[in-house]
């Protein structure tokens, strides 16, 4: 915990930047407040694709997200080893919200703990199959089906081929269907 006197930790973010920018002044306005935040104190190292290939190489989740999608994904912001922004560049108000959020302590926990929900580990996992699985397993009896079907009134049916002017007669070709 933090006292009143001492300042919150801020996390690095790595931004990574398309070089050339498909806009330079969208780039140039972005990178004044980047800077304007570094001079605050805000951690914040921006690599530009053709003078820091290393970086995009070493960073894993960038070169991933490259090798998937293409430049066009850039700019891409990360945080920590998440990509918290990406195909914009982020704004003032993100920056500085994702620095205090990714800084601020937590005790260390698993991936997998935390898919567990907001509980981590310490959340009991049910031991019994339940829902579709149960039904799958023969362990809980299916749901009732209601007899009959829905009435669909005045709706149209777009799969059958209605296209507002009714739905087609069997003796009638299909629109745009050539007849023989």
């Amino acid at each position: 915990m933090t006292s009143v006197d001492e300042p919150a930790q801020l996390a690095a973010l790595d931004i990574f930047l398309p070089s050339p920018p498909p806009d330079p002044e969208q780039q140039e306005a972005f990178l004044d407040e980047a800077a304007a935040l570094a001079l605050d104190g805000h951690p914040i190292t921006v690599y530009f694709q053709d003078e820091d290939a290393w970086a995009f190489e070493e960073c894993e989740p960038v070169r991933e997200m490259l090798e998937a999608v293409g430049d066009a994904v850039l700019p891409v912001t990360v945080l920590g080893l998440d990509i918290v922004v990406s195909w914009a560049y982020p704004s003032t108000d993100q920056m500085t919200r994702f620095a205090q959020v990714g800084g601020a302590s937590e005790a260390p926990r698993s991936a997998a703990a935390s898919a567990c929900g907001p509980g981590g580990a310490g959340a009991p996992m049910p031991r019994e199959a339940g829902g579709f699985a149960a039904q799958l397993m023969g362990a809980a009896p299916a749901p009732a089906r209601p007899a009959g079907g829905p009435e669909i009134e005045g709706r149209r049916n777009l799969m059958g081929g209605d296209h507002g002017d009714g739905l087609p007669d069997r003796a009638s070709p299909a629109p745009g269907a050539v007849a023989d």
